[in-house]
């Protein structure tokens, strides 16, 4: 069989969940995510080593500023 055709995800910033940049901050736009619980809530990431936990609160402070200009 083919393999099924998956959107870029960019690096991977969640490693227990491989969950990368590109789609975290994709989420973050489209959703209006506001802070890592909303998002563990939609994709995982964060929820289990917390390892990149600084990581995503700086991804979501970004894509929240683009969004306020």
């Amino acid at each position: 069989r083919p393999p099924i055709a998956m959107p870029a995800q960019g690096p991977i910033v969640c490693s227990c969940f491989q969950v990368g940049r590109d789609r975290i901050a994709e989420t973050v736009r489209c959703e209006r995510i506001a802070d890592v619980v909303a998002l563990g809530r939609r994709l995982q990431c964060g929820t289990n080593c917390g390892s990149c936990l600084p990581e995503l609160r700086e991804i979501i402070a970004h894509e929240r500023h683009l969004a306020a200009e």
